[in-house]
């Protein structure tokens, strides 16, 4: 919708209520307002193609009906610097050890050195569990993605978000240490591991002659060899109990939303029927039965794990039938008389639950896009829900005060913004109504808040600030807390613009520095090829020189050298933008580099003027950041208030194609209209969510009073 005369200024929000809460439908009433529907509730069509489960009058049959799950990905948002969320390994179980334990000496009694608790989390000490249990699964269950406040917002800005197995080095190295402890425990019945005197991993010193395998963790310390050895309780019944139950969890229908999110009656079926499998499949794995035969050298792996791969296959996506297959060869290898190995069977184990994790990662993903527009909707109240409870209801907003009424009074001391789409191409903010001022402050406080950060420009970006990694930001305010990744890669972003705008400023002031030859001039083509050279020749973030604080020694004369380098190029760059005018088409290219090098009083001035300039809160640095401010500020009002019915309607995200870029810029800024157009478009993406969850908070009596209560 435009915006109407002040006088009889709307009451309709100037963002589309895709974001809804019960709040935003008292201030601004939308024109359907029903509750929302929650899409897990299978409609009568859905239960036709639901996947059947397991003939439970045939179960060693196990008929191959199977549920294709959707991988597919959409393009990210811009705004999110990460592909997916991801879950974090878990070790549970973690057992301690009595720091005192008693020395058991080989070959004489000593006593043991004084050393620290044993730390059985250490990624030098095999864990008692596999990587992939039933307490990492469960992150992936229905209730924790609906009790998940960040994967939730997150979820508005990247509509292709999906869940993937971690891939890091740090869990493949933990993965193959414990698969590693379970074939030599197989293969020799050792659980030792061995140290030195400082914890630092030593040659094996088995202690296993000493007796039967420990129920708890004990420690030996070997005088002659200077080393300790912890040998640990046995890990194949734990491996043997777990298997079955991840078996089972990851196979089981979803009871789990029974009573809250769907309606019990329509998964009875599914119940009895998994009961049914689950019970056949018991009769067949029996962990102390397996572990008998193990320690007697009897276990045929082949005919159990062709089971479990008919089960699987029911299950699971087409796709993984590959891996499945895979799975049951190897368990096949060990049958009598094929030749294989202990080994083999060690790997149709690992196979079998690196299967169940990707198939309960294609449930959790499959459940994600279905639930997307049932979270959208309900999104605005369940954050302000969850902001609300993890503040307590007398909690303190203070920052969030301050950061808003300073916001608030700059644009009242600015009395009009400018605004292309009206007709009076501006805006008189001091004659809006309330609502709508919250609004437009709310835009300026982000804006502010991008340029200015409380800690000054942060290093963080630098590091490739991603979900993994999302910071804690003390000094932002309270309802900005899901968005501390996002505001400093933003923040980085803008202090890129700012640095690249005074290279090109140097680049310009270099060319024109001699008055005697006014026809020289800098072209597009110019500032273009100048900009890539600068980003090739800088790795990384070039707002870097104005980060304080927090910067190593190294990192401070690796960044000085890159800027030595800059200004060289750009030095170089400008002497020959004013030589190219006077050379001779035909001249020797050798000729040509000669000319175009910097004499020594043109590099002498540029390094000058970038150490008096390329630094923390310098005048001139100050002065180009508040312009790049202020044109950002304008385009987020332009994309943002009012917002078009054509661009937004609810349920459906901003589409920022359709809107125009930039048509002013400052003196100079002209070749940064991408950047900028970026940026405006980032911010105004974060700043429409944000308005949609927390406006009717602003809105508040007890809120607005205290911030907006300047005439």
């Amino acid at each position: 919708m435009l915006l109407d005369p002040p006088s009889n200024a709307p009451r309709q929000p100037p963002s589309s209520p895709w974001i809804s809460t019960d709040a935003a439908r008292a201030v601004w009433p939308s024109p359907t307002d029903s509750s929302p529907v929650s899409p897990v509730t299978p409609t009568p069509t859905e239960r036709a193609h639901k996947r059947p489960r397991v003939d439970t009058d045939n179960l060693p049959s196990f008929k191959t009906h199977r549920r294709p799950i959707s991988s597919a990905r959409t393009p990210s948002s811009p705004l999110t610097p990460w592909r997916s969320f991801r879950k974090t390994d878990s070790r549970p179980n973690v057992l301690n050890i009595d720091p005192h334990c008693t020395a058991i000496d080989c070959p004489s009694n000593s006593p043991l050195p004084v050393h620290p608790p044993v730390d059985l989390s250490s990624p030098h000490i095999p864990a008692m569990h596999p990587l992939i249990n039933r307490q990492t699964l469960k992150e992936l269950d229905l209730d924790s993605i609906l009790r998940n406040p960040q994967l939730r917002h997150d979820l508005l800005f990247d509509a292709g978000l999906q869940f993937r197995p971690t891939s890091g080095r740090r869990k493949r190295e933990l993965s193959d240490k414990y698969w590693s402890a379970i074939a030599q425990e197989l293969e020799t019945g050792c659980t030792c591991v061995s140290f030195d005197l400082q914890w630092k991993p030593h040659d094996l010193l088995c202690v296993c002659a000493q007796g039967p395998i420990p129920q708890v963790p004990s420690l030996t310390y070997c005088s002659p060899r200077r080393a300790l050895t912890l040998r640990m309780p046995s890990r194949i019944r734990p491996l043997l109990t777990e298997f079955l139950e991840v078996l089972l969890f990851v196979i089981q229908p979803l009871t789990s939303i029974c009573g809250t999110y769907a309606n019990p009656a329509t998964l009875q079926t599914q119940i009895e029927q998994h009961a049914a499998q689950a019970a056949h499949l018991r009769s067949l794995f029996d962990p102390e039965l397996i572990q008998q035969e193990l320690h007697h050298e009897l276990f045929d792996p082949s005919g159990l794990f062709i089971v479990i791969g008919q089960t699987l296959k029911s299950h699971c996506a087409p796709m993984r039938d590959r891996l499945v297959d895979a799975m049951v060869e190897a368990a096949k290898a060990c049958a009598p008389g094929c030749g294989g190995s202990k080994a083999d069977a060690v790997k149709a184990v690992r196979v079998c639950l690196d299967i169940l994790e990707l198939m309960k990662l294609d449930i959790a993903n499959h459940q994600l896009q279905t639930l997307r527009p049932f979270l959208i909707e309900t999104a605005g109240q369940y954050e302000l829900k969850a902001f609300k409870g993890r503040k307590g209801a007398g909690a303190s907003l203070d920052l969030t005060r301050k950061w808003m009424q300073t916001a608030y009074h700059h644009l009242m001391s600015s009395h009009t913004l400018p605004h292309p789409s009206l007709p009076s191409n501006s805006i008189n903010y001091r004659q809006l109504p309330q609502t709508q001022q919250i609004y437009l402050s709310v835009l300026k406080a982000l804006t502010d808040l991008v340029f200015d950060p409380p800690c000054g420009p942060s290093p963080v970006p630098l590091l490739r600030v991603s979900k993994s990694t999302i910071p804690y930001l003390p000094l932002y305010p309270e309802t900005t807390y899901l968005d501390g990744a996002r505001l400093l890669v933003l923040s980085g972003e803008a202090a890129d613009a700012t640095a690249m705008y005074m290279f090109l400023l140097l680049f310009r002031q270099l060319v024109f520095s001699d008055p005697c030859e006014p026809t020289l001039k800098v072209t597009d083509a110019q500032l273009a090829s100048l900009k890539k050279e600068i980003r090739d020749i800088s790795s990384s973030h070039l707002g870097h020189c104005f980060t304080q604080g927090s910067n190593s020694d190294s990192d401070n004369e690796k960044w000085a050298k890159i800027r030595q380098d800059i200004v060289l190029q750009i030095a170089m760059r400008a002497k020959e933008a004013r030589t190219s005018s006077t050379q001779n088409s035909s001249s020797d290219p050798q000729s040509r580099v000669l000319a175009s090098a910097p004499d020594e009083r043109m590099l002498k001035l540029a390094e000058r003027w970038s150490d008096s300039n390329m630094r923390p809160n310098s005048p001139l640095s100050t002065l180009l950041r508040k312009r790049i401010r202020d044109v950002v500020f304008n385009q987020v009002v332009a994309l943002t208030f009012p917002l078009r019915d054509s661009i937004m309607s609810p349920g459906k995200p901003l589409d920022f194609a359709s809107v125009a870029p930039p048509s002013a810029l400052a003196s100079g800024m002209e070749p940064l209209v991408d950047e900028i157009r970026l940026l405006s478009e980032r911010l105004s993406r974060l700043a429409h969510i944000h308005l949609g969850v927390y406006l009717p908070l602003y809105e508040q009596d007890d809120f607005s009073t205290s911030v907006f209560s300047c005439s």
